[in-house]
């Protein structure tokens, strides 16, 4: 995909007699740079909605007032404050893409003129107890491939603390043994490469479920260092087998066994949550949970740690006023 900015030549409207309208394809390298398809087309979505809302409006006839009566619709229809923010950090976004090209002067969704709802610092989801864990990596028959398959997505999730895209998008050749210890290579959010040490349970994992799926590989020649490491063993639609899980797939996969465990919804962000909390539980340090969970901001760790709010090590529970 090209990576110039597709703005449509600008009629003069005296000469041309028509109005500016916007072309979808304006957005296109900006969605594109994302590595997650899920982002994509969550951007795509987004884009697509707003300009629908202000009528196809040429962004350069996009002023602030569109991007405010859009975000009290929003704020109107009852949608979260979560939701509004994201969309508008979307429309920012692209608006700000565009003027980095020179083709609009003002970003009309900046904050200083359209300020995004309040978010709570509360993350929505769950972490899963210790127990619950084992009841979840407890249901899939390891002895048939896609039981193995769905175990080792798990196992790595839980205690790598990776993205659901993260996951799903590794290659087999992303396992290396490197420096005395194994390790696993990946694009990150953002199209980060990073690297992270691979524990010998979940490698055990992933080489049972890669022997016992091998010989499927290597009738549909999905197999080789390049191929993806977890596969769909089902796709009807288009019989395509050489590629990667989709987010979908995974969520089904995950909601699947939470469901057979009896522990209730589950997502994969959860999983991710759940090495997140479970290592802050543990007393490691924010920046060591950093180092795991790749976040940019130590800060973001640290909004996780609201599963025990500090209680235990809060300063109430050590002040005295008694003598020594």
């Amino acid at each position: 995909m090209s990576s110039h900015i597709y703005i449509p030549a600008t009629p003069s409207g005296d000469e041309q007699g028509v109005a500016l309208r916007f072309d979808p394809r304006t957005a296109t390298p900006f969605c594109e740079k994302s590595v997650s398809e899920e982002t994509r087309r969550a951007y795509r979505r987004v884009i697509r909605e707003f300009f629908q809302f202000v009528g196809a409006l040429h962004p350069t006839q996009v002023t602030p007032r569109h991007v405010v009566l859009w975000r009290d619709g929003m704020q109107f229809q009852k949608k979260s404050a979560a939701t509004v923010a994201f969309k508008l950090s979307v429309i920012r976004s692209f608006f700000e893409y565009l003027r980095a090209g020179g083709f609009v002067m003002l970003n009309p969704a900046a904050t200083r003129v359209v300020s995004p709802p309040a978010v709570s610092d509360d993350l929505k989801g769950r972490g899963l107890t210790a127990k619950e864990v084992r009841y979840l990596l407890a249901g899939p028959d390891r002895s048939k491939p896609d039981g193995a398959r769905d175990y080792a997505l798990l196992l790595l999730m839980l205690k790598l603390g990776m993205r659901v895209t993260e996951a799903c998008t590794l290659r087999a050749s992303s396992v290396q043994w490197t420096q005395g210890r194994w390790i696993v290579k990946f694009k990150a959010k953002g199209g980060r490469e990073r690297t992270l040490p691979l524990p010998q349970e979940v490698r055990a994992a992933v080489e049972e479920y890669k022997k016992l799926d091998a010989k499927r590989r290597a009738s549909l020649h999905s197999d080789g260092a390049e191929c993806f490491l977890f596969q769909p063993h089902t796709n009807y639609r288009t019989l395509e087998f050489n590629k990667h899980l989709s987010t979908r797939m995974a969520w089904n996969i995950v909601s699947k066994w939470a469901s057979y465990a009896g522990i209730g919804k589950l997502s994969p962000h959860d999983l991710r949550r759940t090495a997140i909390t479970k290592a802050l539980e543990q007393g490691l340090s924010y920046r060591q949970v950093q180092m795991m969970s790749g976040h940019k901001d130590p800060k973001t760790v640290m909004r996780y740690d609201h599963a025990r709010e500090n209680l235990e090590q809060n300063a109430i529970n050590f002040l005295t006023y008694e003598e020594e």
